[in-house]
């Protein structure tokens, strides 16, 4: 049972043609098909001519020669990754804040789509859609969480076949009794395959935390749950799933600013939950809305975030989240040329999903 635990831990929702299957030290795992239109090749997980762009599959594996009485379920075969949708909205406006996409293939240039202009308005709550994130449903299509405006307890979902258009505008209460019910900010979601929930998590200044929801259609959540109190208000956290482990990083929200406003990393081998050691400083101060964007050439992440006192975007790199090493990234090798961007989130995409969206909003 505890091979199989650390291969539910370890395996993803989404895998693409090529991509390597996890392995356990001193193990030897061989993986079979049970069903979907794939094959398995020296551990590596091919699309086969009937594959489906987003292809159904169910795993079994043996361990040492013996057969595991387990089925793997909740994941999809995609084509491979070549860049990253962005998502982000413009902070310096007088009108009702929008989310507006950016493209990139190599992390560090970027392409604003749509000449830097709304791609979606909200027309119900508040009308002020913050920190849009995109993120895939168990479908393989995706969803959007953003913020509402500020003191508000519900956050905004959208629905998007293809990112060409968004559909079911809703608004979905988060910060539920015994909570405040006053804040939900820089709400992020991601689909964890071992539960079959989406878990949605955001902050609250006034609650002192972060805090989760799950959600089993997107539709309804359950009561928040508190996901994270390191001992001092935080805001704008986000997590990036390293195999069985996860990474995050939030913002150091105390006062004044000048002397916080930093960001933070923690790291947990232990799922989701359990982040409990956190790392000194690695931004300036005045910093916030960090974005993870995994590097999909080499075994590295790099990780944006707002100087948000001068408008602008800085980047660092790290090789490994427990290394608590980060390197800043160069600014003239950077290309971000949106006017005023502000917490971004990123979504990596297949040449056909990149080709679909680029081309309608060019």
């Amino acid at each position: 049972q505890e091979t199989i635990d650390m291969l539910e831990r370890t395996l993803d929702p989404i895998y693409n043609d090529g991509d390597e299957l996890p392995q356990i030290e001193d193990t030897e795992i061989v993986w079979n098909i049970v069903s979907g239109n794939a094959v398995i090749e020296n551990n590596v997980i091919h699309k086969t001519d009937a594959s489906a762009e987003y292809e159904p599959i169910v795993l079994s594996a043996s361990a040492d020669g013996f057969p595991l009485d387990h089925s793997f379920e909740n994941i999809l075969l995609l084509d491979p990754y070549v860049g990253y949708v962005i998502s982000y909205f413009s902070e310096r406006t007088n009108e009702p804040e929008t989310m507006k996409l950016a493209y990139t293939y190599n992390g560090v240039q970027w392409f604003a789509m749509n000449g830097d202009r709304a791609v979606l308005r909200a027309t119900v709550g508040t009308g002020r859609l913050r920190d849009p994130a995109i993120f895939r449903k168990k479908d393989g299509t995706f969803a959007i969480c953003a913020t509402q405006g500020y003191e508000t307890d519900a956050i905004y979902l959208y629905d998007s076949q293809d990112l060409t258009s968004f559909t079911d505008q809703r608004l979905l209460k988060v910060n539920r009794p015994p909570l405040s019910e006053e804040q939900a900010w820089a709400p992020e979601s991601f689909y964890d395959r071992t539960l079959d929930q989406y878990v949605i998590y955001w902050s609250s200044v006034v609650d002192e935390g972060m805090f989760y929801n799950l959600s089993g259609d997107l539709q309804y959540a359950t009561e928040p749950q508190r996901l994270l109190n390191p001992g001092y208000v935080i805001i704008d956290g986000t997590i990036c799933k390293c195999g069985p482990d996860y990474a995050i990083i939030f913002k150091d929200e105390r006062q004044p600013m000048e002397d916080y406003s930093t960001l933070i990393s923690g790291y947990s081998e232990n799922g989701w939950t359990d982040f409990k050691e956190f790392s000194q400083p690695i931004s300036q101060n005045q910093s916030e809305g960090p974005m993870i964007m995994p590097d999909l050439e080499n075994e590295g992440y790099y990780v944006f975030y707002d100087d948000y006192t001068r408008f602008r975007f800085h980047a660092l790199y790290t090789p490994d989240f427990r290394t608590r090493y980060y390197e800043t990234v160069p600014e003239n090798i950077m290309t971000i040329p949106l006017d005023s961007p502000a917490h971004s989130h990123a979504i990596p995409v297949t040449q056909k999903e990149m080709d679909r969206v680029v081309n309608h909003w060019q």
